[in-house]
């Protein structure tokens, strides 16, 4: 079921209405708070058990479940909002198994959310995003996150973007990640490339962009670069987290320290930190990521805070820093993963000029046949529903209904309504969708929430592979007929 759930809610009719997009997090949490003396806010998250208890009314916005992949999920949590602030990544699992590159996920979200303010009349999207290093980052790795900013804008609502570094906020992953760098081992090993420079940023700083941001008209279309007022190395920030925890640190400079021997070094020393983040924070050292002078930072840099002075309160208090406000729920969102057994697949394909996702699906099911010949058969009827068949004997393994009330040129839906290999869906909806994305350059190919009657077991060493190695071949297959076509 593609729904939205609402708890604790309180508005006023005579306040803007602010949608915030992964308000589940650090930031998120910052922001609604402070937003909320003045705004009617709204946070929207993509797990159930982010939510608060209904029971708990003291806090002064409302809370919204969405399913964050689903275009109408997406449409009812911005429904009658006028500023959408968008913060959602993917940095925890969406499924018990996550067969997608965060990229991708990210992308289909991004689209959803942009697609949904379109069509509710937001009049401004506010997007935090990764401040761009200096020098010659990996070109790959940030175009692909530079797709979140252009697939925010492509359906035309204004969109002011807010580039930040290292953002030091109580409970931040990024946070803990350095703060374990600096303090798990007397001795912290430092690659040559990674002692760069990096400008931190208080979150109640950031929340001050926001709020300069927020409504005004000529924010729209802007991106703005906003940090802290001290730039340091990697060696000088890591130096300054162990003064902060009273730890004692000796950094050694490595000067040959691979890139993928250091991501193994940071996965170590931080277990629960996702895959993504590492990556990211890699990137992020691996360069300068300062600043470039522009109005806000110059409204942000006059009362701008220290890094420390976010931290010291809780030191105080705790002697630590807190945790993650995601983190007393993540072990109740994995135990619901786990009891739902839904599955999430997500292939990107390079699309040649002219074509889109209803001819990506076509091509798709005539070529699955040949792909595992002599076992399958594909046929697809008049209505356009697919059904796939073992030869012998003939069982019918996946049943895809073809729904046209949910497809155009560019998005064919099916549901997965029947088949020996497919589960009851129960409050999930099974599909398989081919969409086109950033007009056209792309079509994904996701499946959501398909629930294997296999035991888990059998079905992650069988089946799930299965899938997984078609859609290889079938993007490989794509991208030759791309090249031979150009």
């Amino acid at each position: 079921m593609l729904d939205v759930q609402f708890v604790v809610i309180m508005t006023s009719n005579n306040r803007t209405k602010v949608v915030v997009a992964g308000a589940g997090g650090s930031i998120g949490s910052a922001v609604c708070q402070d937003l909320a003396r003045d705004y009617d806010v709204t946070a929207v998250v993509g797990s159930r058990e982010r939510l608060p208890p209904e029971s708990d009314a003291g806090q002064p916005f409302s809370w919204r479940y969405c399913e964050p992949f689903s275009r109408k999920g997406a449409q009812k949590a911005v429904a009658g909002c006028d500023v959408l602030i968008y913060l959602f990544h993917t940095r925890i699992p969406t499924a018990r198994l996550d067969q997608a590159e965060c990229e991708n996920m990210d992308l289909l979200i991004a689209d959803n959310f942009a697609r949904a303010a379109h069509l509710e009349g937001v009049k401004q999207i506010i997007y935090l995003a990764d401040l761009h290093p200096e020098g010659e980052a990996s070109l790959e790795f940030w175009t692909r996150r530079d797709e979140i900013t252009e697939a925010l804008s492509i359906y035309g609502t204004p969109l002011t973007v807010l580039r930040a570094g290292l953002v030091v906020a109580p409970g931040s992953n990024t946070l803990r990640l350095l703060v374990n760098l600096a303090t798990r081992l007397p001795v912290v090993l430092i690659p040559s490339w990674a002692d760069n420079r990096q400008q931190p940023i208080a979150v109640v700083d950031v929340v001050r962009a926001v709020r300069y941001c927020l409504g005004k008209q000529e924010a729209y279309g802007q991106e703005y670069d906003i940090g802290g007022p001290v730039v340091l190395t990697l060696r000088e920030l890591l130096r300054r987290a162990a003064s902060v925890l009273k730890k004692k640190q000796f950094a050694i400079t490595v000067p040959f320290f691979p890139e993928r021997l250091f991501a193994g070094y940071l996965r170590l020393l931080n277990r629960r930190a996702h895959p993504a983040l590492i990556k990211l924070a890699i990137e992020a050292f691996s360069h300068d990521a300062v600043v470039r002078d522009n109005p806000l930072q110059q409204f942000i840099a006059g009362k701008a805070m220290l890094a420390r002075e976010v931290l010291d309160p809780y030191l105080k208090k705790y002697g630590q820093i807190p945790p993650n406000p995601r983190q007393p729920f993540l072990k109740k969102h994995i135990a619901g993963l786990r009891a739902r057994g839904n599955v999430r697949s997500i292939q990107r394909i390079v699309l040649q000029q002219g074509r889109d996702a209803t001819w990506v699906a076509d091509t798709f099911f005539q070529w699955l046949p040949h792909f595992a010949r002599p076992f399958v058969i594909c046929e697809v009827d008049d209505t356009g529903t697919c059904r796939i068949f073992i030869r012998f004997p003939r069982l019918n393994l996946i049943t895809l209904t073809f729904k046209p009330n949910h497809s155009s040129t560019d998005r064919r839906m099916y549901f997965i309504t029947g088949g020996l290999l497919a589960r009851g869906h129960g409050d999930l909806t099974p599909r398989f969708e081919f969409r086109d994305v950033l007009k056209g350059r792309f079509t994904i190919a996701a499946i959501h929430d398909f629930r294997p009657r296999l035991p888990w077991g059998f079905y992650s060493l069988t089946q799930a592979v299965i899938h997984l190695i078609a859609m290889r071949r079938f993007q490989k297959l794509m991208a030759e007929k791309g090249e031979i076509e150009n």
